[in-house]
């Protein structure tokens, strides 16, 4: 319930964009805060969580067509099983291809994540999902992502982890 309002929120927050022509092309970096729905499929260790981090990426437009990657870090607060599984930080790769559509930018994302938990391990898998950037005055961007993860056989258990994750984000262009 708790993600499905900062979703709701994040959103109304984003969608009032400039209407400008923009250019995606060149380095990024700013900050995120988001929060989390986790189910565990093998064990009755749902969970969620809010987490915090910072992002650097590059940005190629070409015509419409906007694509690049980026390399984010969270530290996360994720409770699993009424506190019996703690996630401490995630890592991730990300490709991104987007269109640029005058008043934002709207993207697919996919990549590499790493999870790091004191009880679990440390892990890697995979995530898909979409965001959308608005260029606000001068060089700062306002964003919202939303990302599915998959952590198959979580650090070989049996344990099939799933995480969805939603994102608010603010960055500059340099």
């Amino acid at each position: 319930m708790a993600l499905k309002n900062f979703l709701i929120a994040a959103i109304l927050t984003v969608v009032p964009a400039s209407a400008f022509a923009q250019d995606w092309t060149g380095p990024y970096a700013g900050f995120q805060i988001g929060a989390s729905d986790i189910d565990v499929d093998g064990a009755p260790l749902d969970g969620d969580g809010p987490s915090y981090g910072m992002f650097a990426g590059y940005n190629v437009q070409n015509g419409a067509v906007v694509y690049g990657g980026e390399i984010d870090y969270d530290t996360t607060e994720y409770d699993i099983g009424n506190g019996a599984v703690e996630v401490d930080s995630t890592t991730r790769l990300k490709g991104r291809l987007g269109s640029d559509l005058t008043a934002g930018l709207v993207y697919g994302a996919a990549g590499i994540v790493w999870a790091t938990s004191p009880e679990l391990g440390d892990d890697n898998g995979y995530f898909i999902g979409v965001g959308y950037d608005a260029k606000l005055m001068g060089n700062a961007v306002l964003g919202a992502e939303l990302l599915y993860h998959d952590f198959d056989d979580y650090n070989d258990s049996s344990l099939d982890v799933g995480v969805t994750t939603f994102k608010a984000r603010v960055s500059f262009n340099f």
